[in-house]
């Protein structure tokens, strides 16, 4: 079973260029993902995908806290508790697979595409207003 590839819409959008451009390179990553699982290259490949995952999230969060302080965004503390959780999820899924197996590429997968998702559009969608507002476009 291999989940479908996932496709950038609109409704993703928080309608800031450079953090769009962000969320894609994640739905790149994924889909990335998707294509180990489908051509049975997990072990050979899972590393590169968890390096870039952990790059891109130091790289994004970073992005989007720096915004939330210099913006002064109320919701600032909550959000950062989202990206520690995600933080704390992924450590999780690799101290339970310490080998890169079919069964953890599939749990990775569910994982990212559940969070992605969900933080995409819904607590992302929270700072939309206060960014365009302080004129990030």
């Amino acid at each position: 079973m291999v989940t479908k590839k996932l496709e950038w819409e609109e409704k993703y959008s928080v309608g800031i260029e450079e953090i769009d451009n962000q969320h894609k390179h994640m739905f790149a990553t994924i889909n990335k993902l998707l294509d180990i699982i489908s051509t049975g290259s997990t072990k050979e490949n899972l590393g590169d995908i968890i390096e870039a995952l952990v790059k891109y999230k130091i790289f994004h969060f970073a992005t989007e806290e720096k915004y939330f302080k210099e913006f002064n965004y109320e919701e600032t503390e909550d959000h950062i508790k989202k990206h520690k959780e995600f933080n704390d999820n992924l450590t999780i899924l690799k101290e339970k697979y310490p080998e890169y197996t079919i069964e953890f590429a599939f749990e990775l997968i569910n994982f990212l595409e559940d969070w992605l998702i969900n933080h995409l559009m819904v607590v992302d969608q929270r700072y939309v207003k206060c960014f365009h507002e302080h004129g990030l476009k």
